[in-house]
């Protein structure tokens, strides 16, 4: 299919153009790259032509497990210490694809059983057209320029900084860039009301305000670049050290963050559970800049070092909230104390 209609999909061939009338549900399976096409909105730079199956398969392969097999051969690990889903999430993580609140993210997480991770979701990543935005250039300086407004360049720089690894050679590049492609946004991913749908559906027959108002409404449906504002230690004389903090949020945060990578040692030295050990681990180093605060160690993390390449991320205020940081601690005193 090479075009969008109104209430008819035209439908291209090397003679001719066939017309046909198509039920309005279909429009809900059209991904949102073609109702923009339609919309007259410039492609996405790292836009697709075509879409190759084998290609997404081995981009699957190389985001799971770091590596695939090419040629009949396994192919060179990107990183010997991390894979992407380390610390991103493939699927949806939020009901509202427009929202960035940390609270809705983990009562997704909740209701969904995934992790809650401090990278962003690949899902609808490549509908998005900026990254690494806002304050991670004071973490990556200027290797950010480049990676901002290329999904291309944002994939590099994680593959070579943020997973200790290496650039990414490009036929690694491209079946990624499939991956993401086979996994775009559709129109019934955006969450849109009838009379927006209705709108798809009349698109040649709608005037140009009503075009714009619908491509306001698509943009508004979904995260174009997520937001990344990086929160201080915290005073220590703000802190509330768990007091008021919600323990059953601060559990499920310590499960499905901390544990995701801590757990029988999954990806770092440091190996955590939900034990009295663990929690009086935390507890005792809470107070000031400890590198073992989780006030130092969620807001700054740790840096990738010789002899040490599995590094902590930091969470920002959209992944992890100060108020859910004190949801953590309130659950780790109450982990000491039993």
């Amino acid at each position: 299919m090479s075009g969008l209609v109104t209430g008819l999909l035209f439908i291209s061939s090397r003679n001719s153009m066939e017309i046909r009338k198509i039920d309005p549900n279909v429009v809900s399976e059209l991904s949102l790259e073609s109702v923009l096409s339609e919309l007259n909105v410039t492609p996405y730079n790292h836009s697709l032509n075509s879409f190759d199956e084998e290609k997404a398969k081995m981009g699957q392969d190389l985001i799971l497990k770091g590596r695939t097999i090419r040629n009949g051969k396994k192919s060179k690990l990107i990183s010997s210490f991390f894979v992407c889903t380390d610390c991103h999430n493939l699927g949806r993580e939020f009901d509202n694809l427009s929202s960035q609140k940390a609270s809705e993210r983990l009562e997704f997480s909740k209701n969904n059983y995934i992790p809650f991770l401090p990278g962003s979701t690949f899902y609808g990543i490549y509908n998005r057209t900026s990254f690494y935005n806002d304050d991670y250039i004071k973490k990556y300086g200027d290797l950010v320029t480049n990676a901002r407004d290329t999904l291309e360049n944002s994939v590099q720089l994680c593959a070579k900084y943020c997973s200790s690894g290496r650039y990414l050679a490009d036929w690694e590049l491209e079946a990624i860039m499939h991956y993401y492609k086979k996994n775009e946004l559709k129109i019934k991913d955006l969450n849109l009301d009838e009379q927006t749908l209705e709108s798809i559906v009349n698109l040649k027959r709608i005037n140009d305000d009503e075009k714009t108002d619908l491509l306001a409404i698509l943009n508004r449906s979904h995260v174009n670049g997520y937001n990344a504002k990086f929160l201080s230690t915290m005073d220590v004389n703000k802190r509330k050290y768990g007091k008021g903090g919600n323990v059953e949020n601060g559990k499920l945060i310590y499960n499905k963050s901390c544990l995701h990578c801590h757990a029988n040692k999954r990806v770092t030295y440091l190996n955590l559970g939900n034990d009295k050990l663990s929690g009086k681990m935390f507890v005792k180093n809470l107070e000031g800049y400890r590198d073992k605060s989780l006030y130092q160690i969620i807001r700054y993390g740790t840096y990738a070092k010789f002899g040490r390449k599995q590094y902590m991320p930091m969470y920002t205020e959209q992944k992890m909230s100060d108020d859910q940081l004190n949801d953590l601690v309130a659950y780790i005193k109450q982990l000491a104390e039993k």
